[in-house]
């Protein structure tokens, strides 16, 4: 499971990055076919050139995101730089082409947009800064463009026409210059409130649908384990039922032996404690079916380590008990201790493997809730091991795998946890339960 989850989280950000690739092009795209509509209906710039070069660059830049992602690089500093990229030579074409007052100067909005859905919270403000400063240069700057000569000339002959009437025009011209001013300045602050407001609620939505959708991932998770659990649960109803009766012909065919082989005698015992067993999970999912006991929980733990310990005689329990607040119920209190009964039995299991019959519990009741550890003599375990037992369901020699993932899956659905670690020598598990909401907490 968890090899599929990586798999498909790198499928996800491989479609997220060809997207992101797709949007560049397009964006390069519509600048070429801009570029050629200005050609052709003679726009005004000052080196077609130097445009032509600057587009050829941003071309380029677009093979960077695949050669940069396959050199292990993280793709939110692919964004960022990509972005900050796009804003650079957009404001270089609309210097080049009419500055501010080239329509297509909202273009510098796009990689605004673009950042605030692939980038956190803040790189996302800093490209919209970015952004910010390119349109203030563009209004410092104004258009590049450099008049010829003849341009030059008629422009001087209409200076020298018209210079009998300058002191007529003088205050009209300071109106329209100061007019003019102003209707920059609220085209600058347009601008820059566009840029805030876009890159801040595209990041609040983008951030939104990424909890959205690690929650559903979470969703997802938690219901193949519950199938998994329910499909070997089902597994191990099947088996006791089928046990029953190969069970009771052993038993007779060893009450025909003569009874003074002592190993007669031992297949007797063995086999009498598998029939207890399996009337033991008739008499558990038996239960199942009745109204879940109010009994705390503190008091059935208890309970039911005492009858664990009669059916494991060969095992030597040690209890610690800390209370210190008053005992709870629990809405499934049997799941819990069905589970508790499993990892003592995987830890007895353990403790034996290592020729030792030790093994040590400690009871903690504080207001929070219950606390269990659980510490076996065996072998111990590897870091790897660790980390992956009780998260899938895997058999082994020693017992362990399945019989932990149940047991794992019982206490999570409760709203507890489960941590292992290695203590020296064995293994020690931990087992927090904490109160329900509405359990009074002393």
């Amino acid at each position: 499971m968890a090899r599929q989850l990586i798999i498909a989280t790198e499928l996800s950000e491989q479609h997220q990055l060809k997207h992101f690739v797709q949007f560049r092009w397009g964006l390069i795209g519509f600048e070429a076919i801009a570029l050629g509509a200005g050609w052709l209906l003679h726009y005004a710039v000052s080196s077609w050139a130097l445009l032509g070069l600057l587009l050829l660059t941003h071309l380029c830049t677009n093979l960077l995101p695949y050669w940069l992602a396959a050199s292990k690089v993280p793709l939110k500093l692919i964004y960022l730089l990509c972005c900050t990229l796009d804003i650079l030579l957009l404001t270089c074409l609309l210097a080049l082409s009419g500055g501010v007052s080239n329509g297509l100067v909202a273009m510098l909005l796009l990689p605004v947009a673009v950042a605030a859905v692939m980038l956190p919270g803040r790189s996302g403000y800093l490209v919209a800064m970015l952004a910010i400063l390119g349109y203030s240069l563009l209004l410092q700057v104004g258009d590049l463009h450099i008049p010829d000569i003849d341009t030059l000339l008629a422009q001087t002959t209409q200076q020298a026409s018209h210079d009998d009437h300058a002191g007529h025009s003088m205050h009209a011209q300071h109106g329209s210059e100061a007019g003019f001013g102003q209707h920059m300045q609220q085209m600058w602050w347009a601008f820059a409130i566009s840029a805030l407001l876009i890159s801040w609620f595209i990041s609040a939505q983008a951030k939104l649908n990424r909890i959205k959708s690690k929650k559903i991932s979470e969703l997802q998770q938690q219901q193949i384990r519950n199938e998994q659990m329910l499909a070997l649960a089902t597994f191990a109803a099947n088996a006791a039922h089928d046990l029953a009766s190969p069970l009771q012909t052993m038993q007779l065919l060893a009450d025909e032996l003569a009874a003074a082989e002592p190993a007669a005698q031992e297949l007797k015992q063995q086999l009498q404690r598998c029939q207890q067993i399996v009337q033991q999970l008739r008499s558990d999912a038996g239960s199942l079916r009745e109204e879940n006991s109010t009994a705390p929980l503190c008091q059935q733990t208890e309970q039911a380590v005492a009858r664990w310990l009669n059916s494991r005689p060969e095992i030597s329990l040690s209890i610690q008990r800390n209370l210190q607040a008053e005992d709870f119920s629990l809405a499934d209190s049997q799941g819990f201790t069905a589970a508790l009964l499993n990892i003592l039995d995987n830890a007895a299991d353990a403790s034996l493997a290592n020729n030792s019959d030790q093994l040590a519990l400690q009871l903690s009741l504080q207001a929070e809730g219950l606390t269990l550890q659980v510490r076996d003599f065996g072998e111990g375990l590897s870091d790897s091991r660790l980390a992956e037992l009780g998260k899938l369901p895997q058999q082994s020699e020693q017992g362990l795998g399945i019989g932990q993932f149940l047991a794992n899956m019982s206490i999570e659905r409760l709203g507890g946890t489960v941590r292992r670690q290695n203590a020296g020598n064995g293994t020690l598990t931990l087992i927090s339960m904490p109160r329900q909401q509405g359990e009074p907490r002393p």
